[in-house]
């Protein structure tokens, strides 16, 4: 009987010990993920203007073409939503004024308080609409530059293999970029 009681004990405890290994599996994947991520939007909010410079079209290093038609695709859905947002940034200011100009004198009676109160009310749940609107938009923003991560390590992990990620002296505006963008991914790397 101990024979038995001891063999099923130690399976129990390799169980538990299989279990918390395969969650430690999962928690260290899921924290893989969110560092990917994370890196998108740190190497967009760093390299987001790089799409403006000629250099980044006329250069011919291995970097900035391997990453050129992920970042102008993801550029491109930024600044769409960036203008909504600029837009929406614009009616909420507009909103506001109205809101400041629709009560210039205080109300003096309670049957007045109570209108401009309804008033107030109605012009202050539009604001806090225009303000959701801006939220999903900011939300949709992160999530390009989240996806953007996602793409492009695979992309830097491939070339850092074949060229390696190491600093290139500064010749041209181009350079100091590809030293930006391989010293974020190095630290990414590191992360991971």
């Amino acid at each position: 009987m101990p024979g038995l009681l001891g063999n099923a004990l130690n399976a129990g405890k390799a169980a538990g010990q299989k279990a918390k290994i395969k969650a430690e599996i999962v928690m260290l994947d899921r924290q893989i993920v969110v560092r990917k991520k994370a890196f998108g939007k740190e190497m967009y909010d760093e390299l987001g203007y790089i799409t403006c410079s000629q250099d980044f079209y006329s250069t011919n290093d291995r970097t900035i073409s391997a990453i050129r038609p992920l970042i102008l695709a993801c550029d491109r859905e930024i600044r769409a939503l960036s203008n909504k947002n600029l837009q929406a940034k614009g009616n909420l200011d507009i909103a506001k004024a109205r809101r400041a100009e629709a009560f210039p004198t205080r109300a003096n009676s309670l049957k007045e308080r109570a209108q401009n109160a309804a008033t107030a009310t109605g012009m202050l749940s539009n604001e806090t609409k225009i303000k959701t609107e801006m939220a999903v938009v900011n939300s949709k923003m992160n999530h390009i530059k989240e996806k953007f991560g996602m793409d492009l390590y695979p992309v830097l992990d491939e070339i850092s293999l074949q060229i390696g990620m190491g600093q290139v002296p500064v010749h041209c505006s181009t350079d100091k970029d590809i030293n930006a963008i391989r010293a974020i991914f190095q630290k990414c790397n590191t992360d991971v």
